[in-house]
């Protein structure tokens, strides 16, 4: 994506591309230090196509750190700034990364001995990192980047993105929501998520100013939305819902031209309020191995098709294989599905997903409702047998089932059954779970049960599980 951005320079310097804590900066602004960062990052010895991690919390940094690994011809992989060390370590670890540019704040001491560490507060004091340097020169289709699943159906995924991927993506996406000089775009979302360095890459490709958040605050976000006249967001359906409570939400909301939500489908009723509201909502579906979205609809547009995640973009396909259960594997095909995963086979523009779905006669997708699997709460995509793994392991809890129950502000809300042979503080399971789970993934509830449902075989019968709601203890 370098060449977009130099490209840009020429034509338009002056034009701000990005903004952050009150201020702006250009196209060449960003330029200058996206070139600096890299002249740093140079002084490492790092060949074309070395993987190199990036774990920046501050969006600004991330974005020029982003750009100069692409200078260099480097494959940056994108890392959470939140994961805890055992978790860090597993990713680092994943793909043999060797260097990792983080800053001294949040780098774990744990990793000093297993990875070259490039330290982002560093490249400000170095005024001289030797000679200039041209950008590496890249085909479309090599690998420029690496952005982790969520590890909703197990261990996280390294999925390789080209340029020529977000290129598509962003076709796409402007073939829906034609972008114009008018639109302002603000992303609140993780860089290290591909659905927010996606935002970032509309904004450069068309052209519009892109407002950055580091630390999301409901009532920072309704001032400034308003004050710099935002007209595009993506928002997980946890947020509508919170700004959905109050007016100047509500008028926030109304004030957008285009709301994208996703994550799987958001909860119908949350849906018919915003209908009610004229709140303009854009549902969709996508995937880190998709290079974000390949489906969607106007809910205004379509109010009886709710539960649906719309219909396919241009440039692809989406098919699904009738069977007896209704549901079949989803299957993608087109020139944003990534390269593959690093170090396993490439997709070769076809990827079948995890996900069952259907196409209704109309030509609108629909997911299978419940995925044992995987829960969708506030955005996030979270693998219930995780959170087991590590409840199981609290003292005098003999078994455990972790389900994802539908909710109108999380869309899913974590609840975690548990069966246990002597009494317990919550406060000490919850902060057990802290340090093992990020904070997204740790259960809203704990309900205890004398016994949990079993199959035949003696397995938990996740089905059932989530009758024991009623008539059960909470904690």
């Amino acid at each position: 994506m370098i060449n977009q951005l130099l490209t840009i320079v020429k034509n338009n310097p002056s034009a701000v591309f990005l903004n952050y804590k009150n201020k702006s900066y250009s196209y060449e602004e960003i330029q200058i230090q996206v070139i600096h960062t890299a002249r740093v990052i140079n002084q490492y010895n790092l060949k074309k196509n070395i993987l190199i991690g990036i774990q920046i919390l501050d969006p600004l940094e991330f974005i020029i750190n982003w750009f100069a690994c692409d200078y260099l011809g480097l494959i940056s992989v994108l890392i959470n700034p939140k994961l805890k060390s055992t978790e860090l370590n597993t990713i680092i670890n994943s793909v043999q990364l060797s260097h990792l540019i983080t800053s001294r704040k949040s780098v774990s001491i744990k990793l000093v001995n297993k990875v070259n560490l490039i330290f982002n507060e560093d490249g400000a004091s170095i005024q001289n990192c030797g000679v200039s340097i041209k950008p590496v020169k890249k085909n479309l289709i090599d690998t420029i980047t690496i952005i982790f699943t969520s590890g909703s159906s197990g261990k996280p995924k390294p999925v390789e993105l080209s340029t020529q991927n977000f290129l598509y993506s962003f076709k796409n996406w402007n073939d829906e929501i034609k972008f114009s000089n008018n639109d302002s775009i603000m992303n609140i979302l993780p860089l290290h998520h591909i659905a927010g360095i996606s935002a970032i890459i509309r904004g450069l490709l068309s052209h519009c100013p892109v407002y950055l958040f580091e630390k999301f605050n409901i009532d920072n976000f309704i001032l400034e939305a308003s004050k710099q006249k935002i007209t595009v967001i993506s928002l997980v359906p946890t947020i509508i819902y919170t700004l959905l409570q109050i007016e100047e939400g509500i008028k926030c909301l109304q004030s957008f031209r285009m709301i994208l939500t996703g994550g799987g489908p958001a909860n119908s009723i949350l849906l018919e309020n915003c209908i009610k509201l004229n709140i303009p909502i854009f549902v969709t579906y996508g995937m880190t191995e998709t290079c974000s979205g390949v489906s969607g609809f106007w809910i205004n547009d379509y109010p009886e098709k709710l539960n649906s995640v719309g219909k396919p973009f241009n440039n692809l396909t989406i098919s699904t294989a009738p069977q007896k259960n209704k549901y079949s594997k989803i299957c993608i095909f087109g020139e944003i599905i990534a390269n593959g995963y690093w170090g396993e086979l490439p997709f070769n523009s076809q990827f079948i997903s995890n996900d069952l779905g259907e196409i209704d006669k109309d030509g609108f997708l629909f997911l299978k409702p419940l995925r044992q699997d995987r829960i969708v709460t506030g955005g996030e995509n979270v693998n219930p047998f995780e959170i087991e793994e590590v409840i199981i392991k609290f003292p005098n809890i003999v078994a455990c089932c972790v389900l994802g129950v539908e909710n109108q502000k999380w869309g899913e809300e974590i609840i975690a059954f548990i069966k246990t042979n002597e009494k317990f503080n919550k406060l000490d399971l919850v902060e057990f779970c802290k340090n093992q789970l990020l904070e997204f993934k740790i259960p809203k509830k704990f309900i205890i049960c004398e016994e949990l449902p079993k199959n035949e075989l003696g397995k938990i019968n996740r089905l059932k599980v989530d009758q024991l709601i009623k008539g059960h203890e909470h904690i």
